[in-house]
């Protein structure tokens, strides 16, 4: 039983590393929806938690299902900074900071051969 228990456990922890979250699965931002902005290969969506004072920000690909290198930056001017990336195959993200007072920075970017994109300073809180 014990062994069955520490395989299983193996098989989930591979199935994180690799980044094959599915939109069944899906991790959301939460809060208010700014916006989305296209990038090559996808778009950025970016959220406000007016209750919390946290943005949140995600990178969607055009291609779902394709594993392909995905990636979202969120930068609050004047603070913290996270990156999500690695192969997926649907989004990378979320990531949050607290903007709560500051303005943000999102990059994003779909496919190792695309460039890397961003926007901002974009909101202010």
């Amino acid at each position: 039983m014990k062994l069955r228990t520490i395989a299983a456990a193996l098989v989930l922890g591979a199935g994180v590393l690799v980044g094959t979250a599915s939109p069944a699965s899906a991790a959301t931002c939460s809060g208010t929806h700014l916006d989305n902005w296209p990038i090559t290969g996808g778009y950025i969506a970016v959220y406000y938690n007016s209750s919390t004072g946290y943005n949140c920000a995600m990178t969607y690909t055009n291609r779902p299902g394709v594993s392909q290198y995905i990636r979202v930056t969120l930068s609050a001017i004047g603070g913290s900074s996270r990156t999500d990336a690695q192969y997926y195959k649907y989004y990378a993200g979320p990531v949050s900071v607290y903007g709560k007072g500051k303005c943000i920075e999102v990059y994003g970017q779909v496919g190792y051969s695309n460039p890397l994109e961003g926007f901002g300073p974009a909101y202010c809180s």
